[in-house]
């Protein structure tokens, strides 16, 4: 991190904890340069990019304040039409899970701009691997994963204070993958799973093509209702729960540690294994990572699920999996399915992560995802209808909005005409419970060009325009 960078974080934290409440006057400028002795230019930027970042504001002839960054922005609770098991496939068809476009858009696919990836340093790490271990690159890859790899993922958790050995862990083509191995080996078709309301709507897609049911639980910025979780495991009606636990896509929330607990008692005590979505583990908001529901977890029933896609690189599809008692079930399915993942790409990410660039590289692309949420979510607060709720992420790149009234089905059509890509609020339920709402992705710079298209800012703002033009009274 640069030097303002590394001040702002100061600056965060004290906000983040109180020691600089909502309204709280910051030193003058100059002031600031001789207490924390940098430069001018180095005291403006640190205030320009906090700024930015929508934690403080200007006041003409009065200086720089404290933003409210812990505003109420709790989501009502959604209206489920019943609670009984439902089949996704009968919605797919209506709401269409995964929009499919014929163009990319920075808003939609939640993902980070390459621009802001180490490329330089993970090619050096291939070539490093290519040169090195050629012989060994040839041969069929290990159904369970490389072992250097895994001890790489051991010890490079370790130091979260997250502790596994490399005999537990299980190599695999992504997150969604793991998900996919763990919902065929240990359900059948027809079988329900529990999952959270909203809910990522690949893991619907992925449900529904594996025609299991669901039961949707519903998720607020207080957590999920683990009093109707129980009732349906007390009423068998459960085989086993999928749920987000960390910077929860879409609505950006961590549960806490109280209900991690919840969920791992409930798992244990009803025996109903819990499939833990981690995806977005390592891209917490805040100076330290949440621990997984798995930390809890002393009998195994929790399977947890991570990968690089979110953090490094999408492209290389690779992930893993802790799958606690049901690792010989897991493990065979995996073989039967999956036969090995490419030994290059495992020998070069267990190199990225020994040599330290990965960890250096999530620090600060944590850092940096936070500054452009914060900056997208400032913009939206500013533009869209005063009556817009933006959620406030605990971590992650995205951003939940919600706008009483608009039909978000009518604006992602809207917005897909004009080549701007969102995610409606019907793509995260098999109820009509967010149809006035939407996702956006922040993964991009507002100052970036996309591909030879419109910067995230140019589209942003149209975005804005259309919500805007879409719920005016006259409209």
């Amino acid at each position: 991190m640069t030097l303002y960078e590394t001040l702002a974080q100061q600056f965060i934290e004290d906000m983040r904890t109180h020691k600089l409440p909502a309204g709280s006057r910051l030193p003058a400028l100059r002031i600031m340069a001789k207490q924390h002795q940098v430069s001018m230019t180095t005291a403006t930027r640190t205030y320009d990019y906090l700024q930015q970042a929508g934690y403080i504001f200007a006041q003409p002839q009065s200086g720089y304040f404290v933003a409210n960054q812990h505003e109420d922005v709790s989501f009502p609770r959604p209206i489920l039409t019943g609670m009984q098991t439902r089949d996704p496939k009968r919605f797919a068809p209506d709401h269409g899970y995964s929009p499919t476009v014929s163009f990319f858009n920075p808003l939609g696919t939640c993902m980070v701009s390459p621009g802001q990836l180490p490329l330089s340093e993970l090619q050096r790490c291939i070539k490093r691997v290519t040169q090195r271990s050629a012989m060994q690159l040839m041969r069929y890859p290990e159904i369970q994963g490389d072992k250097t790899l895994r001890h790489a993922l051991a010890d490079h958790f370790r130091h979260d204070h997250f502790h596994f050995t490399a005999d537990e862990c299980v190599i695999t083509h992504g997150c969604i993958d793991s998900i996919r191995i763990a919902i065929e080996s240990l359900t059948q078709v027809g079988d329900t799973v529990a999952i959270s309301s909203p809910c990522f709507s690949g893991l619907l897609d992925l449900l529904a093509t594996l025609s299991r049911n669901i039961i949707e639980i519903p998720c607020t910025h207080q957590g999920l209702d683990l009093a109707l979780l129980e009732e349906k495991m007390q009423q068998g009606a459960i085989q086993a729960t999928l749920f987000s636990t960390s910077n929860i896509n879409p609505i950006g929330i961590t549960l806490s540690v109280e209900q991690k607990q919840a969920l791992v008692k409930l798992a244990t005590t009803h025996q109903v294994p819990m499939i833990e979505d981690d995806v977005y583990f390592e891209l917490s908001h805040q100076k330290h990572l949440p621990l997984p529901a798995k930390y809890w977890d002393k009998e195994g029933y929790v399977v947890w699920c991570g990968s690089i896609s979110k953090t490094l690189a999408a492209g290389f599809r690779l992930g893993w999996c802790l799958p606690g008692r049901y690792q010989q079930r897991y493990t065979h399915h995996h073989a039967m399915t999956g036969f090995g993942i490419n030994n290059l790409l495992q020998s070069s990410l267990a190199e990225f992560i020994l040599t330290g660039e990965y960890r250096s590289h999530v620090n600060k692309i944590r850092l940096t995802l936070h500054h452009q949420v914060n900056t997208y979510r400032h913009y939206l607060l500013e533009h869209l209808p005063s009556n817009a709720l933006v959620s406030l992420p605990d971590g992650g790149l995205v951003l939940w909005i919600k706008i009483p009234h608009l039909d978000t089905s009518e604006l992602q059509e809207a917005a897909q005409k004009t080549h701007i890509d969102i995610r409606s609020g019907a793509c995260f339920s098999t109820h009509e419970a967010y149809h006035d709402c939407f996702r956006i992705n922040c993964g991009w710079p507002l100052n970036e060009d996309t591909e030879g298209s419109r910067s995230a800012f140019q589209q942003l703002a149209q975005l804005c325009e259309l919500v805007n033009k879409l719920n005016s009274p006259n409209q």
